[in-house]
């Protein structure tokens, strides 16, 4: 269910999806700035709840708009696979080149291209992790188990991941968490 807040504090929160400062945003609310008041309002729980439901949003409404243009352009994965793998071939072996006899000779090989050829097809299939930091560091060591599970399963749904998965995902924190205690004693 959407966060209602007053409207500068809307504002506030827009700016603050929008990649603002907490100086910028807190000026977008129509507020002057000190900064201990815009950090205790940015980092308000109600504002942290409707940036991240913002971000939420646009995410989705950006997946939707990439899957309903890629239907119109009759782009699938598999086409856009056997493209990729057609220009790894020839970056690896060089550009093939017609002789005045009509042999076939291959131009030098560009290695560069051929990485970011396999790095693309990489990340089409999901094979390479991207890992980075959410939150302050510690904010996780300070929760229980049960928010632990609440913001996993919240930070996977704004991802657009699906339930089968972020149900998988949380069933598999649970067996660790089981896994580690039966080891402690």
């Amino acid at each position: 269910m959407p966060v209602v807040l007053k409207t500068n504090h809307e504002m506030v929160a827009q700016a603050l999806a929008a990649g603002k400062n907490q100086r910028e945003a807190y000026q977008a609310g129509g507020y002057i700035y000190k900064a201990s008041n815009a950090h205790r309002l940015c980092t308000s729980p109600l504002i942290t709840a409707r940036v991240n439901e913002i971000v939420a949003q646009r995410y989705d409404d950006e997946r939707k708009a990439r899957t309903i243009a890629t239907q119109k352009a009759g782009l699938e994965e598999s086409w856009i696979i056997e493209r990729v793998k057609y220009v790894t071939e020839i970056a690896l072996r060089g550009i093939p080149i017609k002789g005045p006899k009509g042999e076939l000779t291959y131009g030098q090989p560009n290695l560069n291209a051929a990485v970011r050829a396999l790095r693309l097809c990489c990340n089409i299939k999901g094979m390479l992790v991207h890992r980075h930091e959410v939150g302050d560091p510690g904010e996780f060591s300070r929760m229980t188990d049960d928010e632990l599970d609440l913001s996993l399963e919240q930070q996977a749904r704004a991802l657009g991941l699906s339930d089968r998965v972020v149900n998988e995902i949380l069933g598999l924190r649970c067996v660790k968490t089981k896994h580690q205690s039966l080891l402690k004693h």
